[in-house]
């Protein structure tokens, strides 16, 4: 479980940061915008040549599917066909990584509850094999020393059929 909540933590790590990116970069694209409309094209040009090489990419892409003209263009450069939150992939693959981890830990959990389980039962076979030798009567005897046996079958076949 330790690792699962390791790789866990670090998708969520990876998920914020990009999201913290991906806000400064709306942040810069709508200051751009907003020079734009105000006319101040030195401003503008402030930003644009500041946009770290993803927003510019996305950037470009949206330009270059001119978004002034053409009705069908996506609305902005933050869509997933043009843009990419950073980490985004990475808190992915850390997340099937947890995931497959808690799902390892589940069984070996499993696993380890049957060895604990099968443990009791030869306890119980001690008890009952023990107490067998002390009935005064030759029934009570058979009866608790057989009862003792059929758990401690029962016992054997649980063990064999478990992974070492």
């Amino acid at each position: 479980m330790n690792e699962f909540d390791a790789l866990e933590r670090r998708a969520n790590l990876l998920n914020i940061q990009g999201m913290q990116t991906a806000s400064i970069h709306a942040a810069m694209f709508m200051q751009l915008l907003a020079a734009q409309q105000a006319g101040n094209q030195k401003l503008a040009e402030f930003y644009a040549q500041r946009f770290p090489p993803d927003l510019r990419k996305a950037y470009d892409a949206w330009l270059a599917e001119k978004p002034f003209e053409n009705s069908k263009a996506d609305p902005h450069p933050f869509v997933p066909n043009l843009y990419e939150v950073r980490g985004t992939r990475e808190a992915a693959e850390a997340n099937a990584q947890a995931a497959s981890k808690v799902t390892e830990a589940r069984q070996n959990g499993n696993i380890s509850g049957q060895y604990l389980a099968n443990t009791v039962l030869f306890a119980a076979v001690l008890f009952f094999a023990n107490t067998a030798g002390r009935f005064e009567q030759r029934r009570v005897r058979i009866v608790a020393f057989s009862f003792a046996l059929a758990v401690f079958s029962y016992a054997v076949v649980r063990i064999v059929m478990l992974p070492v």
